[in-house]
This record gives C-alpha cells, sequence and structure tokens, in this order.
C-alpha cells in the first residue's frame, strides 16, 4: 500500500509546496490536504486505489482532524458524501497530533510513560542488594528510551 501511494498520491521528493500529502505506515494512513477540497480528492483516489488492489477502507475507522491555528472554529466536514467523526488529536506512529499543534500533551504523554516505567522497577532500584551500576544500566536501557521514544518525530 506505501508504494502505491508513495507512486499515485505522492509522486516526486519535495513536500513543503505540495497541496496535499500521505503519510502511510503499515495499515495506517493519515491525509494532509491544505483544503477541505484536496482532501476529499486525496480520500476519492485512495478509496479506488485500495478497490482496484482488492482491499476496502474501514468507513468505521476513518476521522478527520483540522489544524486550526489561532483556534478558530471550522464547519463539519463531508468527505466523499459520508460524515466523519472529528477528532481533536490522534496517535500516529508513537507520536500524539493535535488540531493546535501543542507539544505539551506529547510530552506530558512521555513523562507519564517514563514514570510508569520508574515505578515499576522501583522495589528493584530500591532494594540494597542491587548495585549503583545495575541501577544506572536499568535506567539507560529501559526508563531512558521509554520516555524518548519517538521523540524525533
Amino acid at each position: 500500500m506505501e508504494k502505491i501511494i508513495n507512486i499515485r498520491i505522492n509522486p516526486g521528493r519535495k513536500i513543503f509546496k505540495r497541496t496535499r500529502q500521505c503519510l502511510a505506515y503499515a495499515d495506517d494512513v493519515v491525509i494532509l490536504g491544505r483544503t477541505e477540497g484536496y482532501i476529499n480528492r486525496t480520500l476519492e483516489e485512495m478509496a479506488e486505489i485500495t478497490q482496484q488492489i482488492g482491499l476496502q477502507m474501514n468507513d468505521t475507522k476513518i476521522k478527520y482532524m483540522v489544524n486550526r491555528q489561532g483556534g478558530h472554529k471550522v464547519k463539519e466536514i463531508e468527505l466523499m458524501g459520508k460524515r466523519y467523526g472529528k477528532v481533536e488529536s490522534f496517535k500516529y506512529v508513537g507520536a500524539v497530533m493535535t488540531s493546535l499543534n501543542k507539544i505539551e500533551t506529547e510530552i506530558q504523554g512521555k513523562i507519564a510513560v517514563g514514570k510508569k516505567c520508574y515505578y515499576a522497577l522501583g522495589p528493584i532500584i530500591r532494594r540494597g542488594s542491587i548495585s549503583q551500576s545495575i541501577k544506572i544500566c536499568l535506567y539507560k536501557t529501559i526508563i531512558r528510551p521509554t520516555m524518548t521514544c519517538g521523540a524525533e518525530t
């Protein structure tokens, strides 16, 4: 599916001047567009492509999010003659995207995951019979990677 999207919908390499873009990872696809029309056309193309290769899009899983810089309200969007659910945020490849582009949500999530990991290892870390070097190794190999996973996105 990724190859088909890259060939038919995302031709070429430069993305900063495009009016639309598709991000695909496994069976998760994100369609970005500068206008409702571009998104609608891309979604229609996606439906056509999936039918040609014998796949079917799951209408119950299709959602949309509008990037609202400045917090402006946006009317309800109808795509391909159907109304889909609107979301204020979604998780894509481990990163949380919000309609107001707030990175704080992502940072708070990473901190929460790190705390869970730390408290799960708490009995081991507090144990006096385990050396400090092993505790540091646990931090470097379990806690820190858990918190920073996906941070580059």
